[in-house]
């Protein structure tokens, strides 16, 4: 039996910026908070992020050690220190580098770790690739439980780390729709953005990096723009290329109907705002920001590719090739002006949160791996 609770829970995280992984993380905090089995810390490599501040207004301590450049030997002995002093009993480590060191960590603190992968090595380099692929190798051994957030990343776990398929679950990503379900202000909500109010508005919420490609969205809007000139885009996010997506409106044409919007903290308000959300990613894990989507019943084009599929069924988006700004631009057209389209896809969509991607659901699938992991190291 899992002795008397609340245990003491550590993720590890790169950083707390504004991101998929970093708003489950809240999430989870919140729930966790709010029960009385596990109380959660939070350690990041980076100090500065988003989210910090929100963590620590639930009394989730957030604990920064600041990563060196390329490898940091001493992190992982920095983190035992941690781990020990703050006395957390189980490690849950958050994608490849957080594994790495946070993983160590756990282990030189002889503490059990859990694991979840978001995303596939495929983001690194080839070089980077091979040698996270040799590290990750040893520590799979020692890690108790491995989870994914979707299941086209278990064949990478099994055949490149050499996870056994035993110790793998695949918990998909949930939300709570009840934010997600608003009425606004339309024209207030278009006003205060500075936008039209005969607007008809295409947006994302993404990081600017090339695993998003908003260049062939970018492009793709352009296309849109020939045939619904009052169309708006509204890219929310930052990353490191907004300079050259600003840039490539310009050449394009289109910067004046292109809005980028940086990070908010009102997107269930924007969400009800669009039109039509669009991803145009190249790599995805299951993306938090299709699963608010569908869950404001928002209709969804997206790009068709591994764990993007497994979110969005037909009854609930248009999926086109990933790379093609052509078949982008025509989805986006056919929800912007097609009668009905638009209000079946969206409550298709919000359909399917509701019954495949629940947040209670979400919660005991992870409460179940710490539970698990724990009785254990207890036997």
């Amino acid at each position: 039996m899992v002795p008397a609770i609340p245990r003491r829970l550590l993720f590890v995280n790169y950083s707390l910026e504004m991101g998929g992984i970093e708003t489950l993380l809240l999430e989870l905090s919140r729930a966790m908070m709010a029960g009385e089995r596990y109380r959660p810390g939070v350690c990041v490599f980076e100090a500065g992020g988003k989210l910090q501040k929100e963590f620590e207004a639930i009394d989730v301590p957030v604990h920064v050690i600041q990563k060196q450049r390329s490898r940091d030997y001493l992190l992982p002995f920095r983190l035992r220190g941690l781990i020990r002093r703050e006395g957390y009993d189980l490690v849950h480590a958050h994608n490849q580098v957080a594994w790495l060191y946070g993983g160590l960590g756990a282990l030189f603190a002889g503490r059990p770790l859990i694991y979840t992968e978001h995303t596939s090595l495929e983001k690194f380099q080839t070089a980077r690739q091979k040698h996270l692929k040799t590290a990750l190798r040893l520590l799979g051994r020692k890690t108790g439980l491995v989870t994914t957030v979707a299941r086209h990343l278990i064949p990478s776990l099994e055949q490149d780390i050499g996870i056994p398929s035993a110790r793998i679950r695949n918990i998909y990503n949930g939300i709570d729709p009840g934010p997600y379900h608003i009425d606004i202000d339309r024209e207030q909500k278009l006003r205060e953005l500075g936008l039209p109010l005969d607007s008809r508005v295409v947006g994302i919420v993404a990081s600017l990096t090339e695993a998003k490609d908003h260049a062939t969205l970018l492009r793709a809007f352009a296309g849109v723009l020939q045939q619904v000139p009052e169309a708006r885009l509204l890219i929310v996010g930052e990353g490191p290329l907004e300079a050259g997506m600003r840039q490539l409106a310009d050449t394009l044409a289109i910067a004046g109907h292109v809005h980028f919007l940086g990070v908010r903290r009102d997107i269930p308000e924007l969400l009800q705002l669009f039109d039509v959300f669009t991803l145009s990613s190249l790599i995805e894990g299951l993306p938090i920001s299709l699963l608010e989507a569908m869950a404001s019943a928002c209709p969804v084009v997206a790009t068709r590719i591994p764990g993007v599929d497994e979110l969005v069924s037909e009854e609930a988006g248009i999926l086109v090739p990933h790379s093609s700004s052509g078949q982008q631009a025509a989805a986006l057209v056919r929800v912007l002006t097609e009668d009905g389209l638009a209000e079946r896809l969206g409550q298709g969509g919000r359909d399917r949160v509701l019954q495949q991607f629940s947040f209670d659901a979400m919660i005991r699938g992870y409460l179940s791996c710490y539970d698990d992991v724990l009785r254990g190291t207890e036997r």
